[in-house]
């Protein structure tokens, strides 16, 4: 079964035909977020802020993989792991570029903002998120909707990996907790002067950066973490707060007629057409190497992680199962 097999549409925009050229394929939702990934959030966010009408897909297929989120447009696929991402993708594809005619110091200032929110910030968040004592949290958001042993075996995976990335080890974890969250801390500080009282970050609209930055704040804000340092810091420049709750009634309203006027979904361009020389083979060729991707990926995963809950079962059975735990929260000190 591909990834797409095991998506479930969220409720249709009004131009379903229109918007059904438009696919957003993200992790679930859950605190009452449309999709509660750090990483996907922000793409929903960036395509709410462009008004454009799309279908999203909620999968629980590879729930620690990169790819996600991910972007299907007419015959094309947009992946989190290739460079630049969804949104680079669809400002390739002609979709939407909320960054276009921006002047170039905006231009610099914006991509010297966004390298801090995915290095200084990012970092951060994932310590945060993954923290041993915020496990229950970060279960819900990653693993809520698998089996509880595959649950258990991903859920460690993923957080000795995400503390090795960061570099967090038992005899450096206070003072790489202190280095990442000072710099979240800074980085915070910058966006609050920049942003001043403004709507936007630049020029009176919306750009990605608006798009990273909500999607950061709205979910620190809304995860209900037993530890957030972040959280706290955040409070501590209520223009960020009151531009993230302003833009959360606006984009995340109940109900089409919630969300604001200027930001109702609207078709976006068809996919561009095929040209009328080419045969249909080509065609047919591109569409089934996409569903290989997909297909391929959901079958790593699938027996990559039996084999793992089968491991995780056998070692527990001998008593590893305190050990373990102990282990973990030696990487998460």
């Amino acid at each position: 079964m591909d990834m797409m097999d095991m998506a479930s549409p969220s409720q249709p925009t009004d131009n379903s035909r229109a918007s059904a050229d438009l696919v957003l394929v993200t992790r679930p939702g859950a605190f009452g977020l449309p999709t509660a990934c750090p990483a996907c959030l922000p793409a929903f966010l960036y395509l709410r802020l462009a008004a454009v009408s799309f279908q999203e897909q909620v999968t629980a297929v590879e729930p620690d993989s990169e790819d996600l989120p991910a972007v299907e447009y007419g015959e094309s696929v947009g992946f989190a792991s290739e460079n630049g991402g969804v949104i680079e993708f669809l400002r390739k594809e002609k979709v939407v570029d909320l960054d276009a005619g921006l002047s170039d110091s905006e231009k610099a200032e914006l991509e010297t903002c966004k390298a801090m929110m995915e290095s200084w910030v990012a970092d951060a968040s994932a310590y945060e998120t993954w923290m041993r004592e915020n496990d229950r949290q970060c279960k819900a958001v990653y693993f809520a909707e698998l089996p509880w042993g595959l649950a258990q075996v991903l859920d460690w995976k993923q957080r000795v990996g995400v503390m090795q990335r960061l570099g967090v080890t038992p005899d450096n974890a206070a003072a790489r907790a202190e280095e990442m969250y000072r710099k979240a801390s800074n980085a915070y500080a910058a966006l609050s002067v920049l942003l001043s009282d403004h709507k936007f970050f630049f020029s009176n609209r919306p750009t990605s950066l608006d798009a990273l930055v909500l999607g950061h704040l709205l979910f620190h804000l809304r995860v209900p973490f037993e530890v957030s340092t972040l959280k706290g810091e955040i409070f501590k420049h209520q223009n960020l707060v009151n531009y993230a709750e302003s833009w959360s009634s606006q984009l995340l309203g109940e109900g089409e007629d919630d969300i604001d006027a200027a930001f109702q979904p609207k078709a976006p361009p068809p996919p561009p057409m095929k040209r009328t020389k080419e045969k249909e083979m080509p065609a047919k060729k591109e569409k089934s190497e996409k569903e290989i991707v997909f297909k391929k990926r959901a079958k790593y995963f699938v027996i990559t992680q039996v084999v793992a809950v089968l491991m995780y079962a056998m070692f527990a059975g001998f008593g590893v199962d305190d050990e373990d735990e102990d282990g973990v929260d030696e990487n998460d000190e």
